[in-house]
């Protein structure tokens, strides 16, 4: 009897594709899945280099997103009143709007910042020990949250568009642009990044083992 080594006993090595859009599992070669109709890729092409230049773009504009006003707001004729992210939601929770001034902390400030710390962390994992399932986890839970981080841009297009005539003006400062734009890298960074190189090298420095994994093909 023949002996299967955990890195033959993948679905890419009996030829089969795992679409990573619809989870549709597709008999190779095929360059696109037959019911969503999305690329299909044994592993994604430069991977790392890819998700390496996103995020570094993604980290160099984080700083501006937090430091420049995302919005300017004019109150008749007094001079316009700049504000940063962290200023605004000073300015919510100081006024008891303490809901949206959370929520607006967990979607501008702590996501974009947790995505960058885990993304950083998964590039730079080395450790073979372990089957990487935690990493796993935390890589399906950055791409969850993702989602929601665009939230600030919209509040800003909400009040602008709700105060605009009236006593008050709200227009969109440099920062919101910055804040967009480190949404969108790292939103590209997640997803130009395959967790399954993880496993694979897992696999290489454990060829006797066969861990369940979710992330491979």
């Amino acid at each position: 009897m023949k002996k299967t080594t955990a890195s033959s006993d993948t679905a890419r090595a009996h030829g089969y594709l795992l679409c990573l859009d619809c989870a549709t599992v597709v008999q190779a070669p095929a360059e696109r899945c037959p019911h969503c109709h999305g690329h299909l890729h044994a592993r994604k092409p430069a991977s790392y280099s890819r998700t390496w230049a996103y995020l570094i773009t993604a980290i160099v504009l984080f700083f501006p997103a937090n430091l420049l006003p995302i919005t300017s707001t004019t109150y008749l004729t007094q001079a316009p009143q700049a504000d940063t992210i962290m200023s605004s939601i000073a300015l919510l929770w100081h006024h008891g709007s303490y809901g949206i001034a959370l929520i607006i902390f967990l979607a501008s400030v702590f996501t974009p910042f947790f995505k960058i710390a885990v993304l950083l962390y998964l590039l730079a994992y080395k450790n073979t020990r372990h089957p990487p399932r935690l990493q796993t986890r935390l890589y399906k839970l950055i791409h969850f949250v993702g989602r929601w981080s665009m939230i600030d841009v919209f509040v800003v297009a909400l009040l602008g568009a709700l105060v605009h005539g009236r006593l008050a003006q709200i227009n969109p400062a440099p920062g919101i642009f910055a804040f967009a734009a480190v949404v969108v890298f790292t939103m590209l960074a997640t997803e130009t990044f395959d967790m399954r190189l993880i496993w694979d090298n897992y696999r290489e420095q454990h060829p006797c083992k066969n861990p369940k994994s979710p992330a491979t093909d």
